[in-house]
């Protein structure tokens, strides 16, 4: 490996892999990705999740400035890159329920950010209007927002690390950052494989290390308030094949967003009281435990992109299908439960702390012919959320030329990853 390199980028998850895409239009063969997973196919945050494809109704501009305004620009972002690069995406719609009269004032807070955030189609729907789109849901009130959706998130980060490496972007996968110094105006930069120790300076230095952005950041400037404190979030999963009264036709559905209390408590007070609390950080605001649809992975689909006679069955069940009648991938019949969180041991703590019944007792009030044996675990992952912050950190060091901090990438980090990788872009044009 040269000894100088021009761009290095800490971490290769969805984030990451974006902003090495997009710098590697401009600045291709002298960008280095340091990844300390074995694969680049999102391990971390970026695929453990439900995979939604965020409209923007949910991160207000006052809270949440640069959530809201990257979120819009990257649902538009992502589905183009998904239809021109052949990555499996579906816009599915969601439906945000309300079932008690107590959340209609945060429904109606939902559609008010919506609208400020200038998402488009946003509408109310009644108890009929509901079940005209999804017959076993239930509520007494619901937005419908036609701009979300779901993407294949494992396929849309080797997508981009491909056409970055192709780019001529190095990726180095079981190398650590272990040390960073910053001396005369150069990084220095540490790594540690399995077996070597390497070190090479670097001009500009991008911290995307997700999870432990804030330690890498610290690594360079040990005054720097920020901490990520990391949150588990459990999923479970259903067949709505497995019976007509839990079928579903492919939306997003979320229960209204609703105040928690440090304890986990659902904070059930009127919605101007929760504001309060809320802008004094004693309530958090969950999006709450939701259905996702997945793709259809079955090889037997009559009109699918691949021929079943051509596929092994090694690999039976590993394509996403194309239904080219439609002009659309087929979503299955597998449901996505999920996220229930909690706090973790650890940021490696990766081990399931949710059963069943938690589940069943989140969806059930819009859910209602739900199971507790239609339900099973499915897998956990870990937000990198900031402590006592609502919004993305991604800025330059003011005190260090050729840092950039990208900090507290939880949700909605995935749908915002090509609009963060072009606002990252332009600060590196700027510091160049």
């Amino acid at each position: 490996m040269t000894e100088e390199v021009r761009i290095t980028i800490v971490g290769a998850g969805v984030v990451g892999c974006a902003i090495a895409y997009e710098l590697s239009k401009d600045f291709n063969e002298n960008i280095v990705v340091i990844e300390k997973n074995s694969q680049i196919n999102g391990e971390n945050q970026s695929s453990r999740n439900s995979g939604v494809i965020h409209a923007g109704i949910f991160y207000s501009k006052d809270f949440s400035p640069l959530k809201s305004k990257l979120c819009i620009e990257g649902n538009r972002l992502l589905y183009d890159f998904c239809e021109k690069n052949n990555v499996a995406f579906k816009k599915t719609g969601k439906l945000v329920i309300a079932t008690e009269n107590i959340e209609l004032e945060y429904l109606d807070d939902v559609f008010k950010t919506a609208n400020e955030n200038g998402v488009e189609g946003i509408k109310y729907l009644d108890q009929d209007e509901i079940k005209r789109f999804e017959p076993n849901v239930s509520g007494i009130a619901a937005l419908y927002v036609p701009s979300s959706g779901i993407v294949e998130s494992t396929q849309l980060v080797t997508k981009l690390y491909k056409v970055a490496e192709s780019n001529g972007v190095i990726f180095l996968t079981e190398n650590e950052l272990i040390d960073a110094e910053y001396k005369n105006s150069f990084f220095n930069i540490t790594v540690k494989s399995r077996n070597l120790i390497e070190k090479f300076k670097t001009k500009i230095l991008i911290n995307s290390a997700g999870l432990y952005s804030d330690q890498i950041a610290k690594m360079l400037n040990k005054q720097l308030g920020l901490e990520i404190e990391p949150i588990k979030g459990d999923y479970a999963k259903f067949y709505c094949n497995k019976r007509p009264d839990i079928h579903l036709n492919g939306l997003n559905i979320y229960p209204v967003p609703f105040g928690y209390y440090p304890n986990g408590e659902r904070a059930v007070i009127p919605f101007q009281q929760f504001l309060e609390l809320f802008k004094q950080d004693k309530v958090t605001k969950s999006l709450g435990v939701h259905l996702s649809p997945t793709f259809d992975f079955s090889a037997y689909n009559p009109n699918s992109i691949y021929n079943p006679k051509s596929i092994s069955n090694k690999s039976i069940g590993k394509e996403l299908l194309f239904n080219y009648k439609n002009n659309t991938y087929n979503i299955g019949s597998t449901v996505l439960i999920g996220p229930a969180y909690s706090k973790p041991q650890n940021k490696e703590d990766y081990k399931n702390s949710r059963k069943e019944e938690y589940f069943y007792n989140m969806i059930k009030p819009f859910f209602p012919n739900i199971m507790l044996d239609d339900i099973s675990i499915f897998q956990t992952g870990i937000r990198a959320k900031l402590k006592n912050l609502k919004d993305f950190v991604i800025e330059a060091d003011s005190s260090m030329h050729g840092l950039i901090n990208l900090i507290g990438i939880d949700s909605p980090g995935l749908t915002s990853s090509l609009a963060i990788a072009k606002y990252i872009r332009n600060v590196v044009k700027y510091i160049i």
